[in-house]
Order: C-alpha cells, then sequence, then structure tokens
C-alpha cells in the first residue's frame, strides 16, 4: 500500500543522497586539482599602460594568424586561429588554437598573462560539442611570441 501525503520518506532519502555524492564529488575534485586548466601561460610584464599593452597584443595575435574575438581595453584580448592541418578525428568538425591574453595594472607597469590553448568541435548526437584539448606546439610559440614583443620577455 503506498501513502499518497505529502511527505515520502523515501523521495526524501533519495535526494538527501544524490546531493551529499555532488557534493562530495565537488570537493574532491577541488582538492584533487580537478579544476586546473591543462593550457600553460606565459607571463611577461609590460612598461606600457594596460590599454597601449591591449593594442600591442591584439595586434600580434593578428599578424599571428589569429582572428580576434574579444579586445577589452581594461582587462584583455581572446583570439581563434582555425587549424588547416589535416590530422582530424573522423567526427571532428573543426579544430583551432586559442590565444586569451590578460592584463593587469600594476606600479608603472603592466603584468601580462598569455594562456594558449586547443579547442576542437565534435559532431555528436547532440550537436557540435567543443571540447578543450592541450595546446598545441604552435599556440604555446604563439603565446611566447606576444610576451615578448609586448612586454619585453617573459618575466
Amino acid at each position: 500500500m503506498r501513502l499518497n501525503g505529502p511527505f515520502n520518506v523515501e523521495h526524501t532519502m533519495i535526494r538527501k543522497l544524490s546531493v551529499l555524492t555532488s557534493l562530495s564529488g565537488i570537493v574532491l575534485l577541488a582538492a584533487c586539482g580537478g579544476f586546473k586548466s591543462t593550457w600553460p601561460s606565459v607571463v611577461g610584464v609590460s612598461d606600457q599602460t594596460v590599454a597601449v599593452t591591449v593594442n600591442c597584443m591584439a595586434e600580434q595575435a593578428k599578424t599571428l594568424g589569429y582572428d580576434v574575438r574579444v579586445v577589452d581595453h581594461k582587462r584583455g584580448v581572446e583570439a581563434t586561429r582555425n587549424d588547416t592541418s589535416d590530422a582530424r578525428y573522423v567526427n571532428e568538425f573543426r579544430r583551432y588554437d586559442v590565444i586569451s591574453a590578460t592584463t593587469k595594472p600594476e606600479k608603472g607597469s603592466t603584468r601580462i598573462e598569455v594562456r594558449a590553448g586547443t579547442r576542437s568541435d565534435y559532431q555528436t548526437r547532440r550537436g557540435t560539442t567543443p571540447t578543450d584539448e592541450p595546446a598545441r606546439d604552435a599556440a604555446k610559440k604563439d603565446a611566447q611570441t606576444i610576451v615578448t614583443t609586448c612586454g619585453g620577455g617573459p618575466s
């Protein structure tokens, strides 16, 4: 016989168990460093203002063949470049390098951090799915070039 009342013990216990399981999984991931990016970053210092440094990074990314998607004169630059190599998986729609360059004002200088990565779009049953992958060597080299050109070298 089933009780049709406002309180269902079975439902409450299942909900508590799923919440506890989710929370313990998140705590375990955070404790083990599970939220860290696999994309390396290069850090440098520019003696220019943030706005001038951001313009330099955007122009350098364009020179390296990137399509600059975002230019924020207070924070940084986001840019992508399609990978035209023929080495793709069967279900891979496209692959592209990503440059994420951020700036932070410091006393008399600007701190630069350029993160290089590679992202692939795969065709799945739910549609195109973007997936972060380890950065290609070309993207890592481009990040170093941007820091060297706009920041005078790594700090």
